[in-house]
């Protein structure tokens, strides 16, 4: 959560509180483009987990060492 501005936080809340108002419905095409934006809403926060994750899993390591 750290990763997100407090616009980003709240987008992504309103993509995921929009996939779940329409989960349960019979209207395909409206999940769809919920997960569709859901997916765009937390497309950068997910490079950004990423990256601090590979940042930390490389930290300290020379990159001879990485072959």
């Amino acid at each position: 959560g750290d990763l997100l501005s407090p616009e980003e936080r709240a987008e992504v809340d309103a993509a995921l509180a929009r996939v779940r108002s329409v989960r349960d419905g019979d209207d395909a095409a409206a999940v769809r483009a919920a997960v569709e934006q859901l997916n765009r809403a937390t497309a950068s926060f997910a490079a950004r987990r990423m990256d601090r994750g590979v940042r930390r899993a490389l930290a300290g390591r020379a990159v001879d060492t990485l072959a």
